[in-house]
């Protein structure tokens, strides 16, 4: 999971512990006559909280791992965190010729006319596309490097 999600769920277990044992405290004060049966709803309360706390594990999870936004939100973090990914960059002019290739390991920010990235020796690149054709590809994985 991305370290937001991680803040998400943490947030929702948080949230989830207090409703589930404001409700078992509740219970018992308002349905329970004896001691007993106070601490019954309060533990019922508080795994029942537990388990949904879990299932939303289970859910966020299967988000990251099982969909292709989550594996996209994994792969910006991993970039993110390491300093880019391995890449090379090519640029053609509209008759197909090749203009200019670079590689290295960056991160890569667009709009709808321009790419932008700084290179490993800390150089700035800005393609402009609107007349070529510019394409990135990932060269290598982040893990071993």
């Amino acid at each position: 999971m991305t370290i937001g999600g991680w803040i998400l769920f943490g947030f929702i277990v948080i949230s989830i512990c207090a409703a589930s044992l404001s409700l078992g405290i509740m219970i018992a004060e308002y349905h329970c006559s004896t001691d007993k049966g106070e601490k019954i709803a309060v533990v019922v309360s508080v795994v029942v909280g537990v388990v949904i706390s879990v299932l939303v594990l289970i859910g966020m999870h299967a988000y990251y791992n099982n969909t292709e936004s989550g594996k996209r939100a994994m792969k910006t973090q991993e970039s993110n965190l390491k300093g880019g990914i391995s890449r090379s960059v090519s640029v053609y002019d509209i008759n197909g010729g090749l203009i200019a290739e670079y590689s290295g390991k960056f991160d890569v920010d667009y709009n709808s006319s321009r790419i932008i990235f700084d290179d490993e020796n800390g150089r700035r690149h800005i393609i402009y596309y609107t007349t070529a054709t510019v394409i990135i590809d990932e060269t290598g994985g982040t893990d071993n490097e």
